[in-house]
């Protein structure tokens, strides 16, 4: 799906400003099955055993007050001990819940299996609804209570999700991936795209927080447009787009312990407080807490290297840039109203002020 297509799923958009100057970060964890990350659908074992670890990892989140909002899959919703762990944690507010649709392991079933099927947006919107439909009653079933906060597996966004979310009462969104593009695999394209927060709806009001992906660098404001042209002509330009990392042009930098080293977080963190970035979500994935489950974890050191960098940037966000941290869901609150514009043309994304 193409940044103009994505732009227009994203109706009455509106920049979401901070009330305030105080800085908050949010942990994100994408909590979720198994599976085998260069085939995500033939490899998927959908074992869910890593989330037993859950334990050490709210120690770590808890010594700096973080409370984490897990972003459930179908399948870990159908183990009982999963289920058991995350419940134990929402009844003492160790943690929130929300929902991430992975469409190849959530019925019903029809779609051919294939790589590209594995993005919502190749499925027709009547698909897409029963699998968000399947996986929501499944959560309520679990907890109690209808999620709120929604994930595309793969960030895999399509044209119909917004107002499918919109329909079925979420209240935030965090399907877009910045500065990234999955087209080659059938996949949106957000290459364009910053990782600001906005709201959107047609109706209710809802906040898209996007994954915490940013360019960052001496290039300045021409970096982003430079990065965007080189990135959508694809693999002929990839040398230069691998020059302007290493020269600190313009770096692609994730707030993740998964493939982004403390300093490299650090130099993303300022460049964002730098633009007036406010809130922060900090993501990473469950398998990483298991040895072996995805290419960030592979060793012993590998799991140690990922919890020392999970602490270290949480105390440099804590103790040196005076951050507080709050699950995602009281993020709204935080932001001022939106306002729609009166008698205006439809803003999007990419156009949006600020």
């Amino acid at each position: 799906m193409s940044s103009t297509v994505l732009d227009a799923a994203f109706r009455n958009v509106r920049p979401a400003l901070p009330l305030t100057d105080r800085r908050v970060c949010s942990v994100v964890i994408d909590a979720e099955e198994d599976f085998d990350w260069d085939s995500p659908v033939q490899g998927t074992s959908q074992s869910t055993g890593h989330i037993r670890n859950f334990r050490v990892l709210v120690e770590i989140l808890q010594a700096y007050g973080a409370t984490p909002t897990y972003l459930l899959t179908y399948p870990v919703l159908q183990d009982p001990h999963a289920v058991a762990i995350i419940r134990h944690q929402l009844e003492t507010g160790a943690c929130d819940a929300g929902l991430q649709l992975h469409p190849w392991v959530t019925p019903p079933f029809g779609e051919a299996r294939s790589p590209r099927t594995s993005f919502l947006g190749n499925l027709d919107a009547n698909q897409e609804e029963q699998k968000l439909l399947t996986l929501k009653s499944a959560f309520i079933d679990c907890f109690g209570f209808a999620p709120r906060v929604y994930r595309a597996g793969r960030y895999g966004l399509s044209h119909e999700t917004p107002l499918l979310l919109e329909k079925h009462g979420f209240t935030i969104d965090t399907s877009i991936a910045p500065r990234t593009s999955f087209a080659p695999d059938g996949g949106p394209d957000y290459t364009r795209h910053d990782n600001g927060l906005f709201w959107f709806g047609t109706r209710d009001t809802l906040l898209e927080v996007p994954l915490c992906r940013g360019l960052v660098g001496w290039g300045g404001s021409w970096a982003p447009p430079l990065y965007g042209m080189l990135a959508e002509r694809g693999e002929p330009r990839s040398g230069m787009l691998a020059l302007m990392a290493r020269s600190r042009c313009a770096e692609r930098i994730t707030l993740s312990p998964e493939g982004n080293d403390i300093t490299a977080m650090q130099r993303l963190v300022r460049g964002l407080l730098g633009r007036g970035e406010r809130i922060f979500p900090l993501s990473f994935h469950s398998s990483s807490l298991q040895i072996g489950q995805n290419p960030y974890v592979r060793s012993t050191a590998d799991l140690h290297v990922f919890y020392d960098r999970l602490s270290a940037i949480l105390d440099h966000m804590a103790s040196k840039l005076d951050f507080g941290f709050a699950p995602i869901a009281d993020v709204p609150a935080m932001l001022r109203p939106a306002i729609r514009p009166a008698m205006t043309p439809a803003m999007t994304p990419a156009t949006r002020p600020g």
